[in-house]
């Protein structure tokens, strides 16, 4: 057990339902709906099964939905589009949209027909799914950026693979089918001397004795197929067996290091490596001394996917940094006027927050103020200041503190989804766990503003505080009440907001910019309580889900959207697309100030390309 660990234990207290932490408290008992019938949370458990029973389950990732739901059909890992269904799991190539009713090909065992796929394992960027009756299992793992899919297998039944569509060889122990769908190629490898049976257009194997096999989508080349089958033979059993991240941040030249480690099980041969591609943002962002992609690549909805040779890569960027706020250079903007400014302060210094509100609209509420309040200090109204503190402070330690008997301004700790849900909840925020990040991001960033202007303030609230940081992006693997990372894909590179990916396009992230505020909150809130691993790991979230917004949201370097694509940015990011919308209207000034808002001092990551920003603005100009 680890020292932060230890410390929380110690802060920890249970009475009964309510677990007090510091001066705070949660309850770990559904307090029931308030008058209006609101108040829920997630139904169901998480449908595990092996490894994964004795994990804190992640949600918010490209594979949520498989927990939720008997299946799925919106797996996107980049290159392949994943479906799970009875019989097995269907591969396919959908380069944009949704999956079709079209399933090509489909790996399974001989007679299986199971009702529903469960999680059987994960790490930071692959899942390996079950399908299991009494007798028998078939498994499947899978990763980001992957373009082999690896499969295990009960010894007694057959290895059986079903092509519904492309046209088929068979070369010893390798299928080859070719434009499978949208002309995309693949090679299944059995081991080693065995023979695949053909009935139909269902082909089956007892593998040589052995359990493994795998499966690869090749890279459109112009090589001849069988030669690159051959080549790609090398990396069909290197099975990988973990995944996962370590970054580093290096105060002294504000460097952060990120490294990217793949174990793998070698089920024959003398090779080693795996093939990963790698996103834009890492292959941009590669160290000096990092393995390079020189091999082929395939084309995503991400952009271009590299692909690498190795178990291992290592990414530096630089923390461009932050501030409390923005700083005081009104003055300078011609028509600057001291007397107005302060007459807006006095407009809003006593507004109180809303009794009927819910955590996200409380978040931005409290945020206006708290942006208002600053603004109070640097032209000297103490008393603005002040007033806004109290009102800040008195609203957050209501919500930071749990009785037995309310149903609003409360955390609840629901142990079967391993989640803080806060009452009341907003956006799904509650039953679908959607947008965690985006509501703590507030709190924790109120917190942050009480501790600045009075110290000593965290020592009794400060757990709390914590268990908000812990519930959205927990940097410690062995956390007992939350999962690595909840909101963060490591790989990706970016939060994701849907809690069970429930949309048919995949997971989705609208607005970058409060996932950056999120990021900046920890850095704030780490710096302001000397917590040196939570403001790294802000560093690390920030840093890192600058370079995605940069590719993938704003296409700075126009090589990501498509070419017939109107806009310069997009509002959401979904799995396998991504568009101009929001979730709330039409206007198309929405969509560009979704991805700004809210402004404060660690928005400047908005600004460091000008020809962007500039283009950028005379384009909202032009269509606002």
């Amino acid at each position: 057990m680890n020292l932060f660990i230890i410390i929380i234990t110690l802060l920890t207290t249970s009475l009964g339902n309510i677990i007090s932490v510091g001066s705070g408290s949660y309850t770990t008992i559904f307090p029931g709906v308030d008058i209006a019938g609101r108040n829920s949370y997630p139904s169901g458990s998480p449908q595990l099964t092996g490894p994964a029973l004795y994990k804190k389950i992640p949600t918010n990732d490209w594979w949520s939905k498989v927990i939720k739901e008997n299946h799925a059909d919106n797996l996107f890992n980049y290159p392949m589009a994943l479906k799970t269904v009875d019989e097995g799991l269907v591969a396919s190539y959908i380069p944009w949209g949704v999956y079709d009713d079209q399933e090509p090909i489909i790996n399974g065992i001989a007679n299986l027909n199971v009702s529903e796929s469960k999680v059987y394992d994960f790490s930071d960027w692959t899942v390996t799914l079950d399908w299991s009756d009494e007798n028998n299992f078939f498994r499947v793992t899978s990763g980001i950026g992957m373009p082999f899919l690896y499969f295990t297998k009960d010894p007694e039944s057959l290895a059986q693979v079903k092509i519904n569509l492309g046209s088929v060889t068979v070369i010893g122990e390798k299928i080859i089918i070719e434009d499978a769908r949208n002309g995309a190629d693949f090679v299944i490898y059995a081991p080693s001397g065995s023979v695949w049976n053909q009935n139909g257009t269902t082909y089956t194997s007892d593998l040589n004795g052995q359990n493994y096999w795998s499966m690869v989508m090749l890279p459109d080349v112009n090589n001849n197929i069988i030669d690159i089958s051959e080549e790609y033979s090398q990396f069909a059993y290197v099975f990988p067996q973990n995944t996962y991240v370590e970054w580093d941040y290096n105060e002294s030249n504000s460097i952060l290091t990120t490294e990217f480690i793949i174990d793998v099980d070698i089920k024959e041969g003398p090779h080693s490596k795996v093939l990963q591609g790698l996103l834009p943002h890492q292959w941009n962002n590669l160290a000096i001394d990092s393995p390079y992609p020189e091999s082929n690549s395939y084309q995503t909805v991400r952009g271009e996917l590299k692909v690498l040779e190795d178990n291992y890569f290592k990414t530096q960027n630089k923390f461009i940094g932050i501030l409390p706020t923005l700083p005081d250079l009104a003055h300078y903007s011609e028509g600057f006027n001291p007397s107005e400014l302060e007459s807006k302060v006095n407009q809003i210094e006593n507004d109180q927050l809303s009794s009927w509100t819910d955590s996200y609209n409380e978040g931005q509420v409290m945020n206006r103020l708290i942006q208002t309040a600053r603004i109070a200090d640097q032209i000297g109204d103490e008393s603005a200041l002040n007033t806004i503190i109290e009102t800040i402070k008195n609203r957050l330690e209501d919500w930071l503190t749990a009785n037995s008997n309310e149903v609003a301004f409360l955390f609840y700790y629901n142990e079967n989804w391993s989640t803080m849900i806060g009452y009341p909840a907003g956006h799904g925020q509650d039953y679908n766990i959607n947008d965690h990040h985006f509501h703590w991001g507030y709190f924790i960033h109120a917190a942050s503003f009480i501790e600045q202007y009075n110290p000593g303030w965290a020592e009794s609230w400060g757990e709390m505080i914590n268990h908000l940081v812990r519930d959205a992006a927990s940097y410690d693997r062995n956390d007992l009440l939350f999962p690595f990372l909840r909101s963060f894909s490591p790989f990706a590179g970016h939060c994701w907001a849907n809690g069970f990916a429930t949309f048919p396009q995949g997971n989705d992230q609208e607005s970058s910019s409060e996932s950056m505020q999120f990021n900046s909150s920890l850095i704030h809130w780490g710096s302001v309580t000397n917590n040196t691993e939570i403001r790294d790991l802000g560093i690390y979230l920030y840093t890192t889900e600058q370079t995605a917004i940069e590719e993938y949201w704003f296409d700075m370097y126009e090589r990501n959207f498509s070419s017939n694509y109107p806009y310069s940015l997009v509002s959401r990011v979904w799995g396998n697309s991504y568009d101009n919308g929001t979730f709330w209207t039409n206007d198309i000034a929405a969509s560009y100030g979704i991805e700004m808002y809210p402004i404060h001092g660690g928005s400047f990551y908005l600004c460091q390309n000008l020809n962007y920003v500039s283009n950028l603005w005379s384009e909202i100009v032009s269509n606002t």
